[in-house]
Parts: structure tokens; C-alpha cells; sequence
């Protein structure tokens, strides 16, 4: 990925006066029940056009001190899933070893999982952030053991879509009349009822920050309000119905560590496999070798999940717009049979079955008609219904 810097007279673009080919690790198991997954990739030029190079020929294992080994399989683009579910167990140690396409061996240290730590509540709260309105989703959480001090949190965000110009009709195409019924259009052209899944869909995006925090120095173990994602007011997530999963996750003091160094360097939880930090030490070294670099950090962490629903109705605010700009609402002249003419009815057909478009009624000869995505959710999201959704 390219990276540019600004100055006051024009930009440039940086270039790779040295590169290190360096194996990059992204590793977190944690105590759910499920093939756990491990990311590997490697360094690569800054240079305008570079993408990620992925490590897919790896031999990657999990070694517990109970003489435990979980293998995993490489599944793509670098990602790797343990052949069987397998979850962290307190009082047990685990380490992570790799022998990377090149030969070379990499083990991380012991570690162990944290005490688990329940998210006790999520709430909501309309805020204003340096001008910009929104809504605010904090997090509560109380450890009543005293044993966790480091906390992560990630978040997973789906939303509802309703279509914003759904048409209960489809001109039926496959009975497309290259004549019709001049000038009176009444009953042509011949209409089919359009699938319903075509008017609700859902989309489900997920965080990307690095979102930490800690009890050090609080006087009591709980972690209070914590802010985990802001929603401007005008975001279309906020349209009909939005429900947010987060994930805490409790780790070590190593661990928190090094994802506060990811954060001042850019606060992406993708800068190891998207973008180049630098070199960020972890708990993974080579074997036989530890002045060699290996960037990355295998953690073992609890982990706790909370699901909450709202929508803009809840809140004193406008109605968010649709996802997309619906005001390109075209008129065709079904009546008009000249190939050539720009709103007639060969226009028309081309638009329906190559460009997607969606009718939208028509009045007499005059057929209306819509872009795809306004028309139809589900060219751009999924009509499938979450099973974990409530309406």
C-alpha cells in the first residue's frame, strides 16, 4: 500500500530504500468452542500499486502443557483454521509454532488464558464529538474477581435495509413485446409479481479499530461507559434497524502492550497485514535465533459477547437518507419503437435486462423506472435474515 506525505508545495510518494522480507503474525485463541483461526503474512514495499503478501505454505501448531497439539490447515489468502475446535482452558499453557515456507522456525512464549470477565451491559447515548452528532455505544463491565486489568474490544455491526424504491411489479422480459399497442399502452407492457426478498436486506460490517483500555489506576475493577463506536447521526446503518455485537476480550499485560503500540501507530487493527508499521516486537521469535524479526503477537484471551438492537427512532433525531442517492427516476416511452430513440422502448429493455434496473409503474406509455440499487436491495447487500435478529 502506498503511503504519501503532504508538505505545503505537493505530495510524494514514499519508496523502499531497504526491505526486510519479515513473516507477520496475527494469532488470538480464546476460550469459545471453535476451530480458532491464526492470519500469517509477510512485510512488502511501500511502493504505489503493493498489496499483502500472504504466507499459504506454513506448518502451524498450537502446543499445550498438557501434551496437547491443535494443527491447522490453511484455508486462504493466509488464513489458517485449526482442523478441529478446540477452546483455551485456564491453568494451561499454550505456544504457537511455525515453520514458514522458507524453512525457518518461529515459537512464541508460554501463555495463558485470563479470567473471563461478562460485558454487563451496553447502552446508548446521543453525544456530541468535536461538532459531529451521534450516537455513542459504551460498554460496562465489572470484574468481581480482580484478576483482569487489560481489556480489547472488537465489534461486529449489522443493519437492516429496506429498499428505497420497491416495486411490487417486474416487467416480465421473457414475454417482451417488440410491438405494442399504439398509443394506448393499457395491460403492456406484461407485469410478474417481484420476490419479495428483493424489498429487505441486511449488511454487516466489522471494526477495524484497535480498541483498548485498562484498570490500572481506577479505584474499582469495573470498567464504566467505555466508548467502543461512535455513529454520526446521519449514517444510513442508523435507517431501520442496527444491532452491534461486541466482543471483550481480557488479556495479559504483553498483550495490551503490543496492541497499544499498534494503536499510537495508527489504530488499525489491519496495519499488520494491510499496511507496514514497522517493527513491533512480540512474544513469537525464531528458533535458535531470537535477534531475527518476526512481526506479531500470539494471545490467549477470554472473551465475552453482548448483542443490543436500536434505530434512530430511539433517539431525537431525523431519519437518516437511503445508502444511496434514489433520485435518478427515468421516464421511457414504452409506445416507441425506434431502436435509436434515446427513451423508447428498445432503451428500455436494455435498461431492464443488461444495466438491472427496476420498474418502478408506469402511466399510460410512460414507464418509470429505477438503478438496481434502488430498486432492489439485494443487489448489494444479503436478503437473508440473520438468525440472530429480532425485529
Amino acid at each position: 500500500m502506498a503511503n504519501v506525505i503532504y508538505n505545503c508545495t505537493e505530495p510524494f510518494a514514499l519508496v523502499t530504500e531497504s526491505f526486510e522480507d519479515v513473516l507477520v503474525v496475527e494469532a488470538t485463541i480464546t476460550n469459545e468452542l471453535k476451530n480458532q483461526e491464526i492470519k500469517l503474512s509477510r512485510t512488502f514495499k511501500l511502493e504505489e500499486g503493493s498489496v499483502p503478501v500472504y504466507e499459504t505454505n506454513a506448518n502451524v501448531s498450537i502446543i499445550t502443557s498438557v501434551n496437547e497439539t491443535y494443527t491447522f490447515s490453511h484455508i486462504e489468502n493466509g488464513l489458517y483454521k485449526s482442523n478441529q475446535e478446540f477452546q483455551a482452558q485456564e491453568g494451561v499453557s499454550y505456544m504457537l509454532k511455525i515453520k514458514d515456507s522458507k524453512g525457518d522456525e518461529y515459537m512464541s512464549t508460554d501463555e495463558f488464558l485470563p479470567s473471563s470477565v461478562a460485558i454487563e451491559e451496553i447502552n446508548t447515548k446521543l453525544i456530541n464529538i468535536e461538532g459531529e452528532l451521534g450516537v455513542q455505544v459504551l460498554v460496562d463491565s465489572e470484574d468481581t474477581s480482580n484478576d483482569a486489568n487489560y481489556f480489547r474490544y472488537e465489534y461486529e455491526e449489522t443493519y437492516k435495509i429496506e429498499t428505497e424504491l420497491f416495486y411490487r411489479y417486474d416487467i416480465d422480459l421473457d414475454n417482451w413485446k417488440e410491438q405494442g399497442t399504439q398509443p394506448f399502452c393499457a395491460g403492456d407492457p406484461e407485469l410478474i409479481a417481484r420476490p419479495e426478498n428483493q424489498k429487505t436486506c441486511y449488511s454487516t460490517n466489522y471494526s477495524n479499530d484497535i480498541i483498548v483500555t485498562s484498570l490500572n489506576g481506577l479505584d474499582e475493577s469495573k470498567v464504566s461507559e467505555f466508548p467502543v463506536r461512535f455513529i454520526p447521526v446521519s449514517s444510513h446503518v442508523l435507517r431501520d434497524r442496527y444491532s452491534i455485537l461486541v466482543k471483550q476480550y481480557i488479556q495479559s499485560a504483553d498483550a495490551n502492550n503490543f496492541y497499544k503500540v499498534l494503536e499510537e501507530l495508527g489504530g488499525d487493527k489491519n496495519l499488520l497485514t494491510d499496511n507496514q508499521p514497522g517493527f513491533v516486537k512480540g512474544n513469537i521469535s525464531l528458533k535458535d535465533n531470537d535477534n531475527k524479526k518476526v512481526i506479531g503477537f500470539f494471545d490467549v484471551s477470554s472473551i465475552t459477547t453482548k448483542r443490543v438492537f436500536f434505530d434512530y427512532s430511539e433517539f431525537e433525531i431525523d431519519k437518516p437518507e437511503y445508502i444511496y442517492n434514489c433520485d435518478d427516476l427515468r421516464t421511457l416511452n414504452y409506445a416507441a419503437t425506434d431502436p435509436n430513440a434515446e427513451n423508447g422502448r428498445a432503451y428500455l429493455f436494455w435498461l431492464l435486462s443488461v444495466k438491472g434496473y427496476k420498474y418502478y409503474g408506469q402511466d399510460a406509455c410512460d414507464v418509470f423506472v429505477v438503478p438496481p440499487h434502488c430498486g432492489d436491495c439485494s443487489t448489494f447487500a444479503s436478503n437473508e435474515k440473520p438468525i440472530f435478529w429480532e425485529d
